[in-house]
């Protein structure tokens, strides 16, 4: 697949090195619940998320008993600010779902960039949408109701659909979306079965769930 498809830092770059790049590409399948990185392990590659579902946890705790910072998607690049600056990825990788990955040493990529140093504006247009996205986490978990966190993240997850087209649906189940967001198992399942009810929310046939209309302000 042509890189710019799933990622847009790539968009505008001719094909040819487009072609270029992704042929010093290594392939990479992490098994689920595999590790990817330790939050200590220095960021010296760039993984580009092809297929699958990761999340970053806290450091040093097991995914299901720890802080969970967020999940990371089809058209998701790990480790940009190791080109800046080879540090710690700072959080723990762990694949939930069979993910597929381009692996790319950062001395290619910075070599791709500084080839036209207009591409490093695309870079850290990434590292500040990062920043956006930790925000608006922060944002989402100082408010005090449960559903209208839950409702931050569904509108995430279509706003998401909706822009990658090309990519995987994502689906998550509802301890993984309660994990997200502070929620049991039990209160989204109850929430979800309301909202469906209510003609908010469907299923499709990959079990992702899909907006039918906007939702209540209130529940």
């Amino acid at each position: 697949m042509d890189l710019s498809v799933l990622f847009p830092l790539f968009a505008g770059w001719p094909a040819a090195e487009r072609e270029a790049l992704r042929a010093q590409a290594s392939e990479h399948t992490f098994t689920a619940d595999s590790e990817v990185c330790t939050a200590e392990q220095a960021a010296d590659r760039v993984i580009l998320v092809e297929y699958g579902l990761m999340a970053a946890y806290a450091a040093g705790e097991r995914p299901g008993r720890s802080f969970n910072y967020g999940y990371i998607l089809p058209g998701d690049i790990i480790g940009l600010h190791g080109l800046l600056s080879v540090e710690a990825y700072g959080v723990a990788i762990h694949a939930l779902r069979d993910t597929r990955c381009l692996i790319l040493p950062n001395a290619a990529l910075v070599a791709a960039f500084d080839a036209d140093p207009a591409r490093w504006r695309a870079v850290a247009s990434q590292l500040a949408q990062s920043v956006h996205h930790l925000l608006g986490f922060v944002s989402m978990l100082a408010e005090p109701s449960g559903y209208r966190r839950l409702k931050r993240v569904l509108e995430n997850i279509d706003t998401y659909t909706r822009q990658r087209p090309f990519a995987p649906r994502m689906v998550l189940t509802q301890r993984e979306l309660g994990e997200r967001i502070g929620l049991s198992r039990e209160m989204v399942n109850r929430i979800l079965r309301e909202l469906k009810a209510g003609g908010y929310v469907g299923v499709d046939e990959e079990g992702g769930i899909r907006l039918l209309r906007p939702l209540p302000a209130r529940f």
